[in-house]
């Protein structure tokens, strides 16, 4: 059934498309409160709850220009939950697999959603978020947001550049935010920053060991968590003070000598950087990249128009009938990844090195292990009985009088009429 625009918790996305699809040109990306994304029409935005229509209202403001433009004759909508990142692989602009959910084809009546992989290029994930970025939805500030909040999208190619040239096949894609982290909005930032970090870091990587591109090899990369890089260095064997991870000392005699030899050198932490920062690195880097850009890449910008101004009605409209937007489809709450392993599993190599994997779920920072093992008795003593506790002594016949009534805290106070 289509979903009820009442229904809709946040808005992720607004275009307008080309040709008008059933009457209707103008197109709101939602989320429903499991995380699914929702098409909504423009004629439905009176129904929409109040809260997303202020995002709507603030979006409009902020950006300070009209939704863009697409003229495509068919889009899918995927949402990413987990990047692959292969290694070992030949070539420079090497694979990257994303999985989630996509729905599509739209418009149409064969509307489904599939869990599955989207194959694209390195370039292309630069490319789609650093297009993207310009027209990133923009959420009010608030308290608990470090950077300015924005839902980021790419448009990533789904099909050949022939397809492509015809419009069909492009991929309007937006990173999942787990639904605990959406309170007053669905802002994608820290998810876009971590994919778009692992990208430059592969890149860097190959082109050190390649000798070029120099400007990729020499780029000064920072993070996008510091808390998780110094994480990672104390995992590796670093103790960090400020901005400087030292090895760690080893064992003593011939061994720990030879440990430390082949430790690598102090190195220094690196800086974290807001999101807007690796869209930036991303727009530097991609003309570095050799044959940049592809046919694929022209053929999938021309569909990206510039936006036009939106005359909106003043009367009433008469009403329209439905048209023809994505089902929505029931969502567990809790959805296995195994279909994920299946795939990752099919792109790894015998004894090759494993694939690094970016996932919007964020993670706990991992804790360095202990600098020394604990001692038999410490853990023994976890199992010891706990000593009896001590008799009580019979005061049902003692008489005590009441307690005074415990002072109400100052802070409590400001909650009294």
């Amino acid at each position: 059934m289509p979903c009820d625009a009442s229904e809709v918790v946040h808005v992720l996305d607004a275009f307008r498309l080309e040709p008008a699809s059933l009457g209707e040109a103008e197109w709101f990306v939602c989320t429903d409160v499991v995380g699914q994304l929702q098409l909504i029409p423009g004629s439905e935005r009176a129904r929409l709850p109040a809260s997303v229509q202020a995002q709507l209202a603030h979006h409009e403001v902020a950006s300070g220009k009209p939704p863009r433009r697409l003229a495509a004759t068919e889009l899918f909508f995927f949402s990413t939950e987990v990047v692959e990142h292969p290694s070992n692989t030949e070539g420079f602009n090497d694979p990257v697999y994303l999985y989630g959910t996509l729905t599509g084809p739209w418009p149409g009546n064969a509307v489904t959603r599939v869990n599955g992989q989207l194959t694209v290029t390195r370039g292309d994930v630069l490319a789609g978020f650093a297009h993207g970025a310009q027209e990133a939805f923009h959420y009010v500030q608030d308290a608990e947001s470090r950077d300015a909040p924005r839902a980021y999208h790419a448009l990533l190619p789904g099909d050949r550049a022939d397809q492509l040239a015809q419009g069909r096949g492009l991929v309007l894609t937006y990173p999942a935010v787990p639904a605990e982290l959406q309170a007053h909005h669905a802002a994608n930032g820290a998810q876009v920053a971590s994919v778009l970090h692992a990208v430059l870091s592969q890149l860097q990587e190959d082109a050190r060991a390649n000798q070029g591109p120099q400007a990729i090899a020499s780029l000064e990369l920072p993070v996008p968590s510091r808390a998780m890089a110094i994480a990672d260095l104390e995992l590796r064997g670093y103790e960090v003070k400020g901005d400087l991870a030292t090895p760690r000392p080893t064992k003593g005699g011939l061994v720990g000598k030879l440990a430390g030899w082949l430790q690598d050198e102090a190195v220094r932490v690196p800086r974290e950087a807001p999101p807007p920062e690796f869209l930036e690195l991303a727009r530097r880097v991609l003309p570095l990249l050799p044959g940049w850009p592809t046919e694929t890449e022209r053929a999938l910008r021309a569909h990206v128009l510039a936006g036009t101004p939106v005359t909106r009605p003043t009367v009433p409209r008469a009403p329209t009938p439905p048209a023809s937007i994505p089902p929505r489809l029931p969502t567990p709450p809790v959805r296995s990844s195994d279909w994920m392993r299946d795939f990752i599993d099919a792109h790894g190599k015998p004894g090759g090195e494993k694939p690094r994997l970016t996932r919007m779920q964020p993670k706990p920072a991992p804790r360095p292990p202990p600098a020394k093992p604990a001692s038999p008795a410490s853990w023994q003593a976890d199992f010891a009985p706990a000593p009896a506790a001590p008799a009580r002594p019979d005061t049902r016949r003692q008489e005590k009088s009441p307690a005074p009534p415990a002072k109400k805290p100052d802070w409590m106070s400001d909650f009294d009429d």
